[in-house]
């Protein structure tokens, strides 16, 4: 009898273990699944070195091994793992041209943007590590299917179309892969919100900025109408990159103002507001206008009596409606209430 348990014992973790790390055949979730799982480095911040497995198989790299990023670690216990050189070449094919699969195109965009140390255009590039890395913006998203049907659209897998393409091909793994991935790209990648906040992560920082010689765009951008809208959630406003990024561009391709070919450029800026989701009737008149303007007396005077001005106009029109509201409100409250002193007969 406990020979039999003993055998049911180990065919029972036999089966639960290839069913958990089916996917993982490096066995790196061995470990990496305990939630605890961290060190403190020698600067003294804590690394976490947990991986959910339910949400890495759901994300746009689930197909990668591990040891793909992490090329270095070749056994088990490994030595701390350096650096991920995210343009490495993966051992994926891409589909379109049979070549295994990099990011060499992003590479290159970044080359010749302003985000790279070597562009001429740059104030100050003694230090290479102010400027940002693959994960300053880029995190392991999860893939957001759409569900397209009879002219709705909700997120999800649509099983009809998984069925269609099940006809001929056989790996329901590849299909789902697939079919996350494309309708994955249909959604925009980011909101306007997103997106602010991703580039104040370095605009924001007022020594980066001095350092650089750069303008706090961050709090220059909120000052104008198309902040504010998107601080109040209006997802049609424009953020940094629908600026900055000329049109059918890669965001990776930033470019400085003073670059003819900047999309901000003060010879292509009109064309950038002209675009048919913004400004379509937008001329060359409307590149004049400044954007990022510190409201600063001496550097821009014209803007700041217009805004001084502005300011008076507003404060001039409120605070006496909020005046006369207040006296109304008092009157409600207490309608008997007078500041004469009643006579005595």
């Amino acid at each position: 009898m406990k020979r039999v348990l003993c055998v049911f014992i180990f065919l029972f973790l036999l089966i639960a273990t290839n069913s958990v790390f089916a996917a993982d055949d490096e066995n790196c979730i061995l470990c990496h699944k305990y939630r605890g799982l961290a060190r403190v480095d020698d600067t003294g911040e804590t690394r976490l070195f947990y991986v959910n497995e339910d949400l890495y198989q759901s994300s746009v790299h689930a197909r990668i091994k591990c040891t793909e990023c992490h090329s270095e670690i070749e056994k088990i216990p490994h030595k701390t793992g350096t650096k991920v050189d995210c343009m490495n070449e993966c051992h994926l094919t891409e589909p379109t041209s049979e070549k295994r699969f990099s990011h060499k195109g992003v590479e290159k965009a970044l080359k010749n943007s302003i985000h790279n140390p070597d562009n001429k255009y740059v104030n100050n590039n003694d230090d290479p590590e102010d400027f940002p890395k693959c994960i300053d913006c880029h995190t392991n998203p999860l893939f957001k299917p759409l569900n397209i049907y009879k002219n709705v659209t909700s997120e999800g897998l649509n099983p009809k179309a998984l069925a269609r393409c099940a006809l001929c091909h056989e790996d329901e793994n590849f299909v789902k892969y697939f079919y996350n991935h494309v309708s994955h790209r249909l959604h925009r990648s980011r909101n306007s919100q997103e997106i602010l906040n991703m580039c104040q992560n370095c605009h924001k920082k007022e020594e980066l900025a001095e350092k650089h010689e750069l303008k706090n765009a961050v709090e220059t951008y909120l000052d104008t109408f198309h902040g504010k809208a998107v601080k109040f959630d209006y997802h049609g406003a424009p953020d940094c990159i629908d600026c900055h990024v000329k049109m059918n561009k890669s965001a990776h391709s930033i470019k400085s103002y003073e670059n003819p070919e900047s999309a901000v450029h003060e010879s292509n800026r009109w064309k950038t507001c002209a675009r048919p989701s913004c400004h379509p009737d937008a001329g060359p008149g409307m590149g004049e206008v400044r954007m990022h303007v510190v409201i600063d007396k001496k550097l821009y005077p014209y803007e700041y009596y217009t805004a001084l001005g502005f300011t008076i106009l507003t404060l001039g029109a409120f605070i006496p409606l909020i005046i006369v509201l207040v006296l109304e409100l008092i009157r409600d409250l207490f309608p008997n209430l007078s500041l004469k002193k009643r006579r005595r007969n």
